[in-house]
């Protein structure tokens, strides 16, 4: 491992520590022990950094795979160049929800909330896919958590429901109600995001915050001065969702010009 690959934790954040050094973990096994090495799902941010740091030497490559084009949650393999990756290598596998749909309407949060309350881990499970009508739904999981999930989960909420394995090219495409919009931003600050993507005042945003209705890749935002990055997804309660594509330089009056995907709600 070259110390180019690992002095470069110090250009992520402090609570991303942790998964830098599982990814250097990672990729030394691949490294040491000449093979292939499978990740959990994996959110955006986590593929971002994963793939920075892999481009970063030239011994390894890395495969990101979420059952379904398009896919926002992803598990990585990374080998050595020559290592010729098949998809079964993903050990992916897709689960459709058998349920009364005359009788009774599913939701995400409250699949991925059973799945949760039962004590599967976030880790093990990928995208949840839905129609445009969202009255059939998949979800991609682990492979060999499977039998395990078929066998605990007996109902969705309170609604009786069979999880039965599907082949993936029966996936249902991804659905996503993103718009891209060209954002102006005078720094990366997640208050100065937020105010910036969803035009509210940086009063009303650090209240947001400090209330815990903001969350950054899943988790709690603690600080409004925090920096986001590109790749990071930012939830904001009965606001929307917002991940930065790209930045594209500064513009004439020194403001960051950014390319934001977009969720009003």
């Amino acid at each position: 491992m070259t110390d180019n690959v690992s002095s470069i934790s110090q250009h992520f954040r402090e609570y991303e520590q942790p998964f830098i050094q599982q990814v250097l973990d990672w990729m030394k096994q691949a490294d040491d022990d000449y093979r292939l090495v499978l990740t959990r799902f994996l959110n955006p941010r986590e593929q971002y950094i994963l793939q920075t740091l892999i481009n970063r030497q030239s011994e390894l490559q890395s495969y990101l795979y979420g059952g379904v084009a398009g896919a926002e949650s992803q598990r990585a393999i990374i080998a050595p160049e020559v290592f010729d990756i098949k998809l079964e290598d993903f050990g992916i596998a897709l689960l459709t929800v058998q349920y009364p749909q005359k009788f009774a309407t599913l939701h995400h949060a409250t699949i991925l909330g059973t799945l949760m309350h039962l004590g599967i881990s976030r880790d093990v499970v990928g995208d949840i896919l839905f129609d445009a009508e969202e009255t059939s739904w998949q979800i991609i999981v682990d492979k060999k958590m499977v039998a395990y999930i078929q066998q605990t989960v007996t109902k969705i909420g309170r609604v009786a429901a069979n999880l039965k394995e599907l082949p993936l090219n029966e996936a249902l495409p991804v659905l996503t109600n993103w718009q891209e919009q060209f954002t102006l931003m005078s720094s990366l600050r997640l208050d100065v995001v937020i105010s910036s993507i969803f035009q509210l005042s940086r009063s009303d945003t650090k209240t947001l915050i400090e209330s815990d209705q903001v969350h950054v890749n899943w988790m709690i935002a603690q600080k409004t001065n925090m920096d986001v990055a590109v790749g990071d997804l930012i939830s904001v309660r009965k606001h929307g969702r917002a991940q930065i594509k790209s930045l594209d330089g500064r513009s004439k009056k020194d403001k960051l010009k950014a390319i934001v995907n977009v969720v009003q709600r």
